[in-house]
């Protein structure tokens, strides 16, 4: 059973009510590194949906072994458009995984 000072116990974010949400300090660490690297690609805010999910040892740890969080910036579709994956031209979707105890960048996944 983990002693949550590795981060694991706390959560990443709650809603403490229907108009509330409290953030980890890691996670807005990481939201923010993330945002800033993401400009640095140049493309719209505007034309990408965000989301942030936690990644459990099963499908997202990082070289250690430590579980992880997943901030994607998904490419919207155009309206009328549809398609699969990352078949949008407005822009190229990316993945920031960062540590869910300290919010540093780890690593990024792009997609073509």
């Amino acid at each position: 059973m983990s002693d949550g000072l590795d981060g694991s116990a706390v959560p990443l974010f709650e809603m403490e009510s229907p108009d509330r949400l409290l953030l980890s300090t890691p996670l807005v660490t990481a939201l923010g590194d993330a945002f800033r690297l993401f400009e640095k690609t140049g493309q719209d805010l505007n034309n990408f949906d965000v989301c942030v999910a936690e990644r459990r040892k099963e499908n997202g740890e990082d070289e250690d072994g430590v579980d992880t969080v997943g901030i994607a910036f998904s490419a919207k579709l155009p309206p009328g458009q549809k398609g699969l994956g990352n078949a949008s031209r407005l822009g190229r979707s990316i993945m920031y995984i960062a540590s869910r105890t300290t919010g540093e960048i780890l690593r990024e996944q792009g997609s073509r």
